[in-house]
């Protein structure tokens, strides 16, 4: 097992993140072209660093970029609500990368960023990673049919979504509390609907 670190992005890490993502195992869990090229990504992680919104942790081993973890926060009334994409390199999966860097972006979500709800697509097929996911509290909330085209075939994914455990026992206790609204009797023949008599002498 190769020691890691875990880091904020850097610009530099543009070249690494190309063959991160273009790793047979890792496109094949995305909905990514093989052929995007090294400068579109170089845009895309230039686009990431200047986005506040946005919020990227990467794993290092000896210098290189082989796992990554991006965050992108919603706005106005979903400002609450972060979604969530992870990747790491095929030479260097199973050694405890994914987990690590789902811990970091579980504690800044939950202790820095406030946010309540953190949610993320997954291929079915992808049973390592929805197992992982299920182990920080995602759970699968519905599936999405013909999600994507991959390998000359179409394929479905679940959406999954993780919420702040200690907003989730309060929600669930809300959802106990919830009651029928409150029956207003129809009046009766002869009065009006604020309980006064209509008739007139």
């Amino acid at each position: 097992m190769s020691r890691f670190t875990i880091r904020s992005l850097r610009l530099s890490d543009a070249n690494d993140i190309h063959e991160l993502m273009h790793m047979p195992n890792v496109l094949y869990g995305t909905s990514l072209l093989p052929s995007t090229t090294a400068d579109a990504w170089q845009k895309i992680i230039q686009h990431w660093i200047e986005d506040e919104r946005v919020h990227v942790f990467i794993a290092e081993v000896q210098g290189k970029a082989v796992g990554i973890i991006n965050v992108r926060v919603g706005v106005g009334r979903e400002s609450h609500v972060g979604d969530l994409t992870m990747a790491v390199h095929d030479k260097h999966q199973r050694q405890g990368i994914g987990r690590m860097l789902m811990m970091a972006m579980t504690d800044l979500v939950d202790n820095w960023l406030n946010l309540v709800r953190l949610e993320l697509d997954v291929f079915t097929d992808n049973e390592v990673a929805i197992h992982l996911y299920k182990q920080f509290d995602f759970e699968i909330e519905g599936r999405k049919r013909l999600d994507a085209f991959r390998g000359g075939r179409y394929i479905d994914s679940y959406m999954m979504a993780r919420l702040r455990p200690q907003v989730q026992i309060n929600y669930a206790e809300t959802l106990t509390q919830i009651t029928e609204p409150p029956v207003h009797p129809l009046p009766l023949e002869g009065e009006q609907g604020d309980g006064t008599s209509s008739e007139t002498a």
